[in-house]
Parts: C-alpha cells; structure tokens; sequence
C-alpha cells in the first residue's frame, strides 16, 4: 500500500464520520496479510488521523520512550475492544499542516515495522522509524528544504552519480553516502573522505567549512574536497527531483540499495511529496573541480587549536587552493581503487 492508499482510506472514513458529534475512533484494518494488528483510524468529531498499532500487554512500552515531534505524537491506551489482554499504540497527527508528510511517514513505519518476525522485533523497528521522522520533523518541519540546502543536496547526489557508482559500483558507492548521518565528511570509503560543496557565487567563490574536524585528515589515508560551481536556471538545467529519479533507475534492480537510498534522502531532508517546490529550479554547471586537503591547504584543525577552542566555523577562498587541485582522471583512477576493498 502506498501513502495515496492511505490517503484515501483517512478520506472515506471521514465521510462515514459525517456529522457524527459522539467521540468515537472510527478504524480499517490495512495490510490484511500481515501478522500484526495495524489498522487506520479517524477521532470523531475532530476528524483527526491516527495510525493504530494493537500490541500484546507484556510488549506494551515504557511511556518514556515514546517520541514526539513537530505534526505527531505517540500514545499508548487501552480501548474498550482491547478487552484487557492488548494495548493500543497511537501515532497521531497534531498539525494539519503536516498532513502529507504524515501520510508518507506513516506507510513508512507501516511498510517497514511489519516486515519483522515479532512482536517484539517489530516495535523496535517501529520506534528506529519514528526517531528517522522525527529527526527530520525537528529539523525542516513542514516545508522542506531551502534553496542553499538543495543546492547542497543536488551537489552530493551530482558526486554519487558521476563520480562514486562509476568508480565502485552502487553497492559501495550508495552506503558510502555519509552525509545525511552527520558524519563529518560527505562521504567515506576505504579510508578515503570527500567533502562536498556546492555554490552559485560568480566570483571569488568561498566554500563554508562546518567545523575544525571538516578538513582534517587525520586517520585518513587521503581527504578530498569536491567543488561544484553552479548557475541557477528557470525552466533548463539539471533539477533535485530529476537527479534523483535518475539515481532511482540505476538502483531500480537492487532494493537492498534502494532501500539505503531512499533513507538517505529522508535524513537529508528531501520528500517526494516536496517536489513540486523543487521543480522549477534548475542548475547549469559552471566548473567542477577537486582539490587533494594535505598540509599547506589554507585549513583550521582541532590539533591547531589553543585548549579551550571549539566550534570553529570558517571559509576557504578557493582561489588561494590553485596547487592542491587534482586532474579528474587521476582522482578516478584514486577512487576506483577502493572497489571491493
């Protein structure tokens, strides 16, 4: 079932609900197959959606571990139908403005969390989803991305495209992705690091470094830092939801990579219900170039740091880095060699 299905089925229970004015939870059962009780439900007379999850009462959770973000929050009850030998999980929509990122949040805990072999298996599983959901919640609420954090999104995804799954393969390349889980370094495999920046600035370009950590190749058999100059165009260029339907088809014959894919992209921050906002934007690319970050590379690290010193946020003038640049062939050749490894 997708999240339209689901949309549907909230949709045809609030017209049973009709007028009615006694509190009431009106439910359908979805995914008749499964083993667990999952069932789609409408608080009348507010017409507010839930999901409903029945749990057996030695599997009920500590209510502390419940999570709660920005358009839902999770409770646990027992209903009258549970008759005393089950509980009832409750993940409800709080915000309407949320209301079609809730849809696919919840087929995804839905669709993730009943694919497990037990009760208690899938609870776990439940609850890893709705932390996933609740991270991105907290962090880009009901609109998604903003144009400095697409651009940096169409960025990595412009590296794993023509870069990484050419060199390695999907299998390598798509788990390398280390960017949406905050790692310091956009990427990592095989001991090599890339940072990836993007930027649309015409000249003198400067490139913003997060942290004392961001440069620093410590423990690192080599660190790289990828610079991708765009121009922003209407109607042309290349677009975020084009590149990631492109990624889409390279990955459409192995689901385990899909699967990683599609997580990734949740934790960066993009949805497909979002789309349509990123459409009309479309880049143009201006240069591309790759600079190998060894000593003398204009940089600040944690070992240069007086005691007491942290959080350091700071830019690199690009032009100052003409002689740590590297050929594109030669770092091709660096990359590949990680294949397998």
């Amino acid at each position: 079932m997708t999240a339209e299905d689901f949309d549907r089925i909230w949709a045809d229970l609030e017209l049973r609900a009709g007028g009615t004015a006694r509190q009431d939870i009106l439910t359908l059962r979805v995914l008749q197959e499964s083993a667990f009780d999952f069932f789609l439900g409408v608080q009348v007379p507010d017409n507010t959606r839930m999901l409903l999850i029945r749990i057996g009462r030695e599997s009920v959770i500590n209510q502390w571990s419940l999570p709660r973000s920005k358009g839902f929050e999770v409770q646990q009850t027992v209903l009258p139908e549970d008759r005393g030998h089950h509980a009832t999980i409750q993940l409800i929509l709080n915000d309407r403005r949320y209301q079609d990122i809730f849809s696919r949040l919840t087929e995804d805990v839905v669709f993730t969390s009943s694919r497990e072999p037990s009760e208690k298996a899938m609870l776990k599983a439940l609850l890893q989803r709705l932390a996933m959901w609740q991270q991105f919640l907290d962090r880009y609420g009901a609109e998604g991305l903003n144009p400095a954090a697409q651009r940096g999104l169409y960025g990595e995804l412009r590296f794993l495209q023509d870069y990484l799954i050419p060199a390695v393969g999907a299998g390598q390349a798509v788990p390398a992705w280390t960017g949406p889980r905050k790692a310091q370094q956009d990427y990592q495999i095989s001991g090599i690091a890339i940072e990836v920046k993007t930027s649309i600035a015409k000249q003198h370009q400067k490139v913003p470094i997060a942290s004392e950590q961001q440069l620093d190749d410590t423990g690192l058999d080599a660190l790289y830092l990828y610079h991708l100059s765009l121009r922003e165009v209407r109607d042309g260029g290349g677009t975020l939801p084009g590149i990631i339907d492109s990624i889409r088809d390279e990955l459409s014959g192995d689901p385990a990579n899909s699967t990683i894919f599609e997580d990734l992209l949740i934790l960066a921050g993009y949805l497909d219900e979002h789309r349509d906002r990123y459409e009309d934007t479309g880049y143009a690319d201006r240069t591309g170039q790759i600079f190998h970050i060894r000593e003398g590379f204009p940089r600040i690290t944690e070992r240069a740091l007086v005691s007491g010193v942290g959080d350091v946020q700071y830019s690199v003038s690009l032009s100052a880095c003409a002689a740590f640049v590297v050929d594109d062939e030669t770092f091709r050749i660096k990359i590949a060699g990680c294949r397998n490894e």
